[in-house]
């Protein structure tokens, strides 16, 4: 690693850190503005207030503004070497393009496998104890990200339970029904009046059962005054945490993805975009290093500020597209592709832009040609 090497890489982490304290600072200083009455109501300790949760807030965060921060960071050291004609003798002693990229490709990459380890085995762990804190000391509750009413599951291949009604302070479901079909036909029937859920057992207890076994012609009804059960499902699989799918390492993600397909669950496209943005997002990284480089390397008029003023239009359509394509996912609009535009979107614009930096006349030479054969 030669000077140059050094003194860029310096640039990188240097600028980054300063950038990204200083987004961490006014969003500390603004949350707790916004917290203080509740912290100070529910008279929860110092210690749990920073250890707890601040400091929990701080990774998450950062590892969520992470990839704008180095974009904007990049452009920023990059503009300024630009601007102080740092960049034209470094070219000019026989560096060439390719050799000068080398420290941002070098950074792109290092950031971007600490990105991957943050987001899928770190964060989780972070983001879970402060979900703990919330919903201890800040009144969140429990959501059904489906229905409240006529709740429906699949839990296992031919096996399908309903719940009219499930109360998720008391885990306590009213008509509940469990259907086994096999070959398009129900062979088993379970009916209850009350259903609960004991903790200690990890069961469910049904009351006033009626229980109707199929077969072909022939039924057999018996009804049990009460009957405990097990199946795959818990009331934490009907009413789940806000962020539950980022609180998960990435293998419990992937294990429970393939345990709501098996149930044919309505929060599957939830998990699928998690799943999407463990990889997605520490690629951005990557690509917005590069493209940070390609628009901030040469010098122009307007200096600095043009170059961050770009970086900032660019960094707005970034966060546009991945969270309006998040917003709109459905039948027609699949998760991977509303977690993917964003990178689909600018790893072209950053290929592009650095290629014509490397070769500024092959574009130009390009459009000459084509408008020679046209003439």
């Amino acid at each position: 690693m030669k000077l140059v090497d050094r003194y860029i890489i310096g640039q990188f982490i240097s600028t980054f850190l300063f950038m990204l304290g200083m987004v961490l600072v006014i969003c500390v200083v603004v949350d707790f503005i916004e917290k203080l009455d509740l912290f100070l109501d529910n008279e929860i300790p110092l210690n749990e207030i920073i250890f707890n949760y601040y400091l929990n807030f701080l990774a998450y965060y950062g590892n969520l503004l992470a990839p704008i921060c180095i974009f904007l960071g990049v452009i920023f050291f990059t503009s300024r070497m630009a601007s102080r004609t740092e960049i034209v003798p470094i070219l000019s002693a026989g560096v060439n393009f390719g050799r000068l990229l080398r420290p941002y490709l070098i950074m792109g990459i290092f950031f971007m496998a600490v990105g991957f380890i943050f987001k899928s085995y770190l964060i989780p762990l972070s983001t879970d104890a402060r979900l703990d804190f919330e919903y201890k000391y800040m009144g969140r509750v429990k959501k059904n990200l489906g229905k409240r009413m006529d709740i429906h599951k699949k839990v296992a291949a031919d096996t399908y339970v309903y719940f009219h009604h499930f109360n998720e302070r008391n885990n306590v479901g009213t008509n509940f029904g469990m259907e086994k079909v096999v070959n398009g036909k129900v062979v088993r029937k379970i009916s209850a009046k009350k259903i609960n859920w004991i903790d200690s057992t990890e069961s469910w207890q049904l009351s006033t059962v009626e229980i109707r076994e199929l077969d072909g012609l022939r039924e057999t009804i018996t009804r049990p005054k009460k009957l405990d059960t097990t199946f795959l499902l818990s009331p934490d699989d009907i009413f789940i945490r806000e962020q539950f799918a980022e609180s998960m390492t990435l293998p419990k993600l992937l294990d429970l993805i393939d345990l709501e397909e098996l149930r044919g669950s309505d929060i599957l496209n939830f998990l699928y975009l998690e799943r999407h943005r463990r990889f997605s997002d520490p690629l951005a990284i990557f690509i917005l290093t590069m493209l940070g480089f390609a628009i901030s390397f040469e010098k122009s008029r307007g200096g600095i500020a043009v170059k961050i003023g770009m970086g900032l239009i660019l960094a707005f359509l970034y966060i546009a597209l991945l969270y309006g394509g998040a917003a709109v996912v459905g039948e027609e609009y699949p998760p991977w592709l509303a977690v993917w535009m964003p990178n689909i979107v600018f790893f072209p614009l950053a290929t592009v832009l650095i290629i014509m930096g490397r070769n500024p006349g092959i574009f130009s030479n390009l459009i000459r040609r084509l408008r020679g054969q046209v003439d």
